[in-house]
């Protein structure tokens, strides 16, 4: 009798692992009501597409990383889930998704200004920036006044 208890206990524990989810139901629910087709949703099955949708994603996340770490990377970018798209046929719908999808650009840094060696102060000691500003600072800390 001890040992069904165990298993009961056990089964239980598994079904509420299986259905832990992450994601918000009332947006889930929100996406559902787009549908112009569909006038009402069951609360269970709400909890179950939300429930495929975080596991649709996570597969989707698995197989990118798969495919950044083949690269030698740790970091998902946009050409690994494109790989992982082509890479298994549950992904293949979603094949033509990415196309529309705006390349990442780089976050370069502003050049910064050209400055000759002639006009370099030998007493300025630091140059800092704020606001797009430059304010110089002597060797002492205080700020330089405009001697001209």
């Amino acid at each position: 009798m001890e040992q069904d208890s165990d298993i009961y206990t056990d089964t239980e524990a598994r079904i509420e692992r299986l259905l832990h989810i992450d994601l918000p139901l009332s947006r889930v629910k929100k996406i559902c009501r787009l549908d112009p087709e569909l006038s009402a949703i069951n609360y269970d099955a709400v909890l179950l597409v939300t429930k495929a949708t975080e596991l649709f994603v996570e597969e989707l996340a698995k197989t990118a990383y798969t495919q950044a770490v083949l690269d030698k990377r740790k970091t998902i970018q946009l050409k690994d889930i494109d790989r992982a798209i082509g890479s298994k046929w549950m992904f293949r719908f979603l094949e033509d998704a990415l196309n529309d999808w705006p390349e990442p650009t780089l976050k370069t840094k502003k050049p910064d200004t050209i400055v000759e060696e002639d006009d370099i102060n030998p007493e300025v000691a630091v140059v800092v920036i704020e606001n797009d500003k430059d304010i110089e600072r002597g060797m002492d800390g205080q700020g330089m006044e405009d001697s001209s």
